[in-house]
């Protein structure tokens, strides 16, 4: 704490010199200077170099009246205890001086506890008087951090549920983008082939049952907001990396994890109340199905072929319509139906992917449009060989009429000219002809229904 420099010169000459020496230098003078230097010093001459040179030269006159023969031991004698003397004399007036040092630096020692610890009252009084004052002073409690704004492009001429999207609250229509609502291409997909297995299992020259077909076009909407809602929660980070997903509530923060765990909840409940309303063959054909919806978003992650999951997905109403209107499936018409939609699915979801190939590539995400690449087109082809094919087997086993067989035609000229007149490399067009897939499946409903309407 103190920088002290001791020069003690007084006793320590004696120590370190022979005493031949001294005797050669009598005068030698050692005084001793203690230097304290810490904002003060003092300097302390002890005085012991007069009675060392007055008792050496008393030794001396001594030493002069003493027989010869005794001179030397007597001389050697005198030395000797003059040295232990002047030792001592010394030792006690170091240790004499040392005890004042000490004394003052505990002085000093207490003077600073002292100085410091009115520093620290002064401190601790000045913030008490800051917080008093903090107090008196009303607090502006921030306001929450607000939500960055729905990505909401929808052109120049926006549909009726995107209009509807559009006056609605923020947050409503955050939820209302999570399940689509604004772009039902994806619903209409869904509830086809559930059309489909209900018109085909009206009884002859009746209309499909219109209790069933409102049940299943309720959950068609419920239940493809439900899928949607679960593949933006596994897709959160891959959606924020996309352009065309990166506006999507999860991706752009609008809603949070937690948020669409509880809506998703809420749409799964309402689908299961939903689901009550059919038989019990239904019911566990329908629960059937949650393994699939659940799993399909994670098999882009792992295979090229995620669209045979979405089209096993999204054609489980093919068997679900029958079950509910005849109380079982009939397989002989069902499956051929069934696996039909798998192969639609195949072809509009293969065209859909194309939009997104390119951040696809970059982030790893797999799809059939990668595995095909140029040869899309021919691949598209079989499968719409194989979806008409399995439409004619399904004809067959319903003992349909000739307004059916006509739809079929006109659905495989539909697909001709898709097949044809696709750029899979303009997202554009890859867009609007996945979108006309839907006047596919209304052009087969109304053949269905026409159809069964001739049957005797």
């Amino acid at each position: 704490m103190y920088n002290l420099t001791w020069v003690v010169r007084q006793g320590t000459y004696h120590l370190v010199t022979p005493w031949c020496l001294r005797l050669i230098l009598p005068g030698t003078k050692a005084p001793a200077t203690l230097t304290l230097r810490h904002g003060w010093s003092r300097n302390m001459s002890v005085g012991t170099t007069a009675s060392a040179s007055k008792t050496w030269r008393a030794g001396q006159e001594r030493t002069a009246d003493r027989p010869g023969g005794e001179n030397k031991d007597s001389v050697v004698s005198e030395g000797v205890e003059q040295k232990q003397s002047v030792i001592g004399e010394s030792q006690s007036r170091v240790a004499d001086s040392e005890g004042r040092l000490s004394a003052r630096l505990q002085d000093d020692s207490k003077q600073m506890t002292k100085i410091g610890g009115i520093a620290i009252a002064q401190s601790i009084e000045e913030r008490g008087s800051t917080t008093a004052a903090h107090r008196d002073v009303p607090h502006h409690i921030p306001p929450p951090p607000v939500p960055p704004p729905l990505h909401l492009d929808y052109g120049p001429t926006p549909t009726i549920p995107q209009r509807l999207v559009l006056s609605s609250p923020p947050t409503l229509a955050a939820y209302m983008q999570l399940m689509r609502l604004d772009r039902p291409i994806g619903t209409w997909l869904l509830f086809w082939p559930c059309g489909w297995s209900l018109a085909l299992s009206a009884a002859p020259g009746c209309l499909p049952d219109l209790w069933l077909m409102t049940l299943f076009g309720v959950g068609a909407m419920v239940m493809r907001g439900a899928g949607c809602t679960i593949n933006d929660m596994w897709d959160r980070d891959y959606d924020s990396k996309v352009a065309r997903t990166v506006g999507r509530p999860l991706a752009s923060g609008c809603l949070s994890q937690f948020d669409a765990l509880v809506f998703l909840g809420a749409q799964l409940g309402l689908g299961c109340l939903i689901l009550q309303e059919l038989n019990f063959y239904s019911v566990c054909l329908g629960a059937a199905s949650m393994g699939l919806v659940i799993t399909y978003p994670l098999l882009k992650r792992f295979t090229y072929w995620p669209q045979l999951a979405l089209g096993f997905t999204f054609n489980w109403g093919a068997l679900l319509g029958s079950a509910a209107a005849l109380g079982q499936c009939q397989w002989a018409v069902c499956a051929p139906l069934y696996f039909s939609g798998v192969a639609w699915t195949l072809i509009y979801d293969t065209i859909y992917a194309h939009q997104d190939k390119y951040d696809d590539v970059i982030i790893g995400i797999k799809s059939t449009a990668l595995k095909f690449g140029e040869a899309t087109p021919r691949w598209l082809a079989g499968f719409g060989m194989t979806m008409i094919s399995g439409l004619l087997a399904v004809g067959h086993n319903a003992g349909q009429t000739w307004p059916y067989y006509l739809t079929v035609a006109l659905v495989s000229g539909h697909l001709v000219k898709q097949i044809w007149t696709l750029d899979i490399n303009n997202a554009a067009d890859c867009g609007q002809k996945f979108r006309a897939n839907r006047h596919i499946g209304l052009l087969l409903f109304l053949g269905i229904v026409t159809g069964n309407l001739l049957k005797e």
